[in-house]
């Protein structure tokens, strides 16, 4: 197993037991160029491969125009497209042996490209190329939609899990952009959306005071410095623009949806929301709300021992609070076996949900709780792949990359009080959304 130099590991065991007293470190150069571009750069001499992440901070939050919903997705579609100087992107990456991808969410759009750290050099030449030079024409936009309806197809109308996610957050939102998906609305795809609308997304989002550029790895801080001056350094930076995005007012009763899917093939599922704090809002609430979530929805938690093990009710059973800029879900998701009742296990979650809101969780509990998230964080940056990415998103989620480690740090000062109240502030019914999908024949 390779060892981590650059990031240090204090742990004290009492009674085998983890202390929360323990922490770690990752060494991080952060720096911004004089166009506004922000750069970290986290070394490590033992790593045999670099990995150069790009964030650009903009995302389907960000599409707050009627009809232009998908773009930013659609937009990531064009970045694989080319340049004067690599027409071809793949041709251009796959001499290096390199591993590269996209991904976009609600906040921000990432692109990734890694491989040995000797091809540093070049690795930031074709990025810096294709984020400043990419070839933007009407034809490339519309021959990248096809791919992107084609996923939407697979990924939402023919899969129930998919579609039931869109429905929860469609009704769970009313004004915010989290109200429509990733993903686009179908009718955008199909009719509304212009090579025009990505050319302004492009000008308004991919300039370099919206990005974050993370350098993680077997690099030299100076020299990794220099090459990043050298290929972005002259990049024209563009006009400050802020996303005309209307906040959530507060939801003041239960929200509940049913659906009936097109065959037999599927299993009942639920899904679950409540209203939850930004990380920005309250970086304490997501660190309550993440143990909390392991101890429900763990392979040893409350509710999976419950209705997975126990009661065999369901296949499977989880939580997830995730971070966002804005207001976010918390959101329990379900899929029950065949002929499970629905109501059966809705009720045994509000009991569950009751319960951690009214008594506080034992020492025991909470100790193992606590100790399972944060080797997960430690076991997760096993690579520089995994740290820039890691890093790359705190930043742009919370305008500071360190909120990586002062997550770890509440994971063990957050306190069973603490946890609670924010269960009792979220867990009520009129901060509910329920969406629920049964096979065509109702079992």
């Amino acid at each position: 197993m390779r060892k981590f130099p650059s990031i240090v590991l204090m742990f004290f065991l009492i009674s085998s037991t983890m202390v929360c007293a323990a922490g770690f470190d990752i060494t991080v150069d952060e720096s911004k160029l004089n166009n506004g571009l922000t750069v970290l750069i986290a070394p490590d001499s033992t790593a045999v491969t670099v990995s150069v992440f790009t964030f650009v901070n903009a995302g389907s939050r960000d599409e707050d125009r009627a009809g232009v919903t998908g773009l930013a997705h659609v937009f990531e579609h064009m970045m694989f497209r080319g340049t004067e100087k690599y027409p071809v992107f793949s041709d251009a990456v796959s001499p290096l042996g390199a591993e590269t991808n996209a991904w976009t969410t609600n906040d921000y759009t990432a692109y990734f490209l890694n491989a040995e750290s000797r091809f540093l050099d070049k690795m930031l030449d074709i990025e810096s190329d294709r984020i400043r030079n990419l070839i933007f024409t009407n034809e490339t936009f519309r021959t990248e939609l096809g791919p992107v309806k084609e996923e939407r197809r697979r990924g939402v109308v023919d899969d129930p899990e998919g579609f039931l996610s869109v429905e929860l957050e469609r009704l769970a939102y009313t004004i915010h952009t989290y109200h429509h998906p990733v993903i686009g609305w179908e009718e955008d795809l199909e009719q509304n959306m212009t090579s025009d609308d990505g050319l302004q997304f492009k000008n308004r989002h991919y300039v370099p005071n919206n990005c974050v550029l993370v350098i993680s790895g077997n690099v030299a801080v100076d020299e990794a410095r220099k090459a990043v001056e050298k290929y972005y350094g002259d990049w024209k930076p563009g006009e400050a623009y802020t996303s005309l995005v209307l906040p959530e007012p507060k939801q003041t009763e239960e929200r509940v949806k049913n659906f009936t899917w097109k065959d037999d093939e599927t299993s009942p599922l639920m899904r679950i929301a409540f209203h939850i704090p930004s990380a920005n809002q309250d970086f304490e609430s997501l660190a309550a709300m993440n143990l909390i979530n392991e101890v429900l929805f763990s392979n040893s938690g409350r509710l999976t021992r419950q209705l997975q093990n126990d009661l065999t009710l369901v296949e499977s059973i989880s939580g997830d609070g995730e971070m966002r800029k804005d207001p976010s879900l918390e959101i329990i998701s379900a899929r029950l076996r065949k002929g499970a009742s629905l109501a059966e296990v809705r009720d045994s979650v509000y009991s569950e949900l009751r319960r951690i809101s009214t008594t506080v969780i034992s020492d025991e509990e909470l100790d193992r709780a606590r100790n399972n998230l944060r080797a997960r964080m430690i076991y997760g940056l096993n690579s520089p792949s995994r740290i820039a990415s890691s890093l790359g998103v705190n930043r742009v989620i919370t305008g500071n990359y360190r909120a990586l480690m002062q997550l770890f740090e509440l994971y063990a000062s957050v306190s069973p009080e603490k946890i609670r109240i924010l269960a009792s502030e979220v867990f009520i019914p009129t901060n509910r959304t329920v969406v629920t999908l049964v096979p065509k024949s109702g079992i």
